[in-house]
């Protein structure tokens, strides 16, 4: 063995245990990164839980204790109808902030009763006319993760896309259950999800690691102002 190729011999494995050790790490970083996606899951879904039945337990039920208060104290006075008017509007509200922070009405109302609270709600903050169609077919297997990703995405359309439409189905097509969200916004600029993922917004990061962990897949497309159509599918096992 000539001296250059000894030493052609050294450096290549010198860089092959280079790369090993950096795929390591990677592999340990992306260990790490999905550890810290699911607490930060598993905290996110035990607050919009406490937070859900508080509204319901105490916000809601003191509402509805005063509405009955304001009816019963003075009924047919123009202040009074006024006050029982705008308490009985708070109380949907609360109704629907409850239903929107945390999938409580799947236990109620079934899949298309919680997302439908989601919609309504986003609708109201993004100022977008809504849509919701969930096929029988496609409840029932994975309707709590449908929630969670359901509400990531429209929560990021109210907030960012400024559209005028935003439809959302839910279909079951063969062996896979199928999520889509899309609107007609401005669409998703070039870097705009790697770059929110550096600034600490996880929110879509953990969507995707949700919809990743059941087998499933996420994908985004859209350019600026084509609008954004999201589309989960999850496998029916």
């Amino acid at each position: 063995m000539t001296i250059a190729l000894a030493i052609a011999v050294v450096i290549l494995a010198a860089l092959c245990a280079y790369l090993g050790l950096a795929l390591a790490r990677a592999r340990a970083d992306r260990h790490r990164f999905e550890a810290f996606l699911g607490q930060v899951m598993d905290a996110d879904d035990a607050n919009r839980r406490r937070i859900a039945q508080m509204l319901h337990d105490e916000a809601l039920q003191s509402l509805l204790a005063a509405n009955q208060e304001l009816y019963e104290a003075a009924p047919g006075r123009a202040g009074v109808t006024r006050a029982h008017e705008v308490v009985s509007r708070t109380i949907t509200d609360v109704r629907e902030a409850a239903a929107a922070l945390h999938p409580v009405t799947l236990d109620q109302g079934g899949l298309d009763t919680a997302l439908g609270a989601i919609v309504r709600r986003a609708a109201h903050q993004g100022g977008f006319e809504g849509s919701l169609e969930v096929e029988p077919a496609a409840t029932g297997v994975h309707d709590e993760l449908v929630v969670g990703v359901a509400r990531e995405l429209v929560t990021n359309a109210a907030r960012h896309a400024e559209a005028s439409e935003v439809s959302v189905t839910v279909a079951r097509r063969g062996s896979e259950i199928v999520l889509e969200v899309a609107d007609d916004g401005r669409g998703i600029e070039p870097g705009r999800r790697e770059a929110a993922l550096r600034d600490g917004h996880i929110g879509l990061a953990s969507a995707v690691y949700r919809v990743e962990a059941a087998g499933g897949s996420l994908a985004i497309d859209g350019g600026p102002g084509a609008g954004t159509r999201a589309v989960a599918r999850l496998p029916v096992r």
